[in-house]
């Protein structure tokens, strides 16, 4: 059989991600499609090739004898197509850098100072995400993500940001009240949660030696953005990140009760970018700048 055109990139693309996945329901959701259109598509490309790529069960998907080898096939051609595409653009297109962050550090800390790397860079265009959701660098269209965690990104370059310890904070009057009182006195506060560390408290009172008692009126927010401004409106008492928290305690929005009461905690914020991008001039750009200037920005 010889082949006179070439198969659709889409269905490329389609089966790639069933193949990785062997699910049509991921391979869509990765992909922003339905489950019908993934299947639509697969089937479109065993006609084209005239073999059958997945032995579809009831609950299960599994890879033919010619979808393993056409599926090496594909990866060589994706991945040779994007990296060819990536070292042309480079020579001949104006640099871009999409990075991804969550809304805290993007509108607290990275927007405020980002003039001074576009004056350092004029030719790179910068475009930010500001989300929670968790990214996927290797297949998804972003260079740079800016993520809180243990550390552990496998198949990923990985750049240490800050170690951070957690601090009790809240508005400033509220502080003033507070100090005249011990750090276990609290029963009768609110205590401001946040959904992502839902042990944060507890993990907290446990390595300063406090004992919370048990809040009457506990607040959950799902964002770090979100329990600060909870704090700084006056409605309890939150965890606040050093250094982090830094720019809003030194703005006096927030205030700490108990500055030496701080817990050491065992994630951090790091940088994270493909491994394969460790020499792109973009990402060296942003890394170094980001790793010079965060102590500064944070104060």
């Amino acid at each position: 059989m010889k082949f006179r055109r070439l198969p659709p990139l889409h269905t490329l693309q389609a089966f790639e991600a069933a193949a990785r996945t062997l699910s049509f329901k991921a391979a869509a959701s990765e992909l922003h499609l339905t489950a019908s259109a993934i299947s639509h598509q697969i089937k479109a490309l065993e006609a084209f090739l005239g073999f059958t790529l997945f032995r579809r069960g009831n609950r299960s998907l599994e890879l033919t004898d010619g979808g393993r080898d056409y599926l090496a096939v594909v990866r060589d051609t994706l991945a040779r197509l994007r990296d060819g595409s990536q070292r042309v653009a480079q020579r001949h297109a104006r640099a871009r850098l999409k990075i991804s962050m969550g809304p805290f550090i993007g509108s607290e800390v990275i927007l405020p100072a980002l003039s001074a790397f576009q004056e350092k860079h004029p030719d790179i265009d910068v475009h930010i995400e500001t989300t929670l959701r968790p990214v996927d660098l290797l297949h998804e269209d972003i260079d740079i993500a800016l993520r809180f965690g243990d550390g552990q990104w496998p198949k990923l370059g990985v750049v240490p940001l800050m170690r951070m310890s957690a601090v009790p904070v809240c508005s400033p009057g509220l502080a003033r009240a507070l100090r005249q009182r011990a750090p276990g006195d609290i029963g009768d506060l609110t205590l401001i949660h946040s959904s992502p560390m839902p042990n944060a408290w507890a993990d907290w009172a446990r390595l300063v030696g406090a004992t919370l008692g048990r809040p009457k009126n506990d607040l959950w927010l799902d964002s770090y953005l979100a329990i600060l401004r909870a704090a700084e409106q006056g409605l309890g008492l939150t965890l606040g990140l050093v250094p982090m928290v830094n720019p809003w305690l030194r703005r006096r929005k927030l205030a700490t009760p108990w500055p030496k009461l701080r817990s050491e905690i065992p994630q951090g914020y790091y940088l994270l970018h493909r491994d394969s991008d460790r020499e792109r001039r973009e990402v060296i750009a942003f890394r170094d700048w980001l790793v010079a200037d965060l102590a500064r920005l944070l104060g």
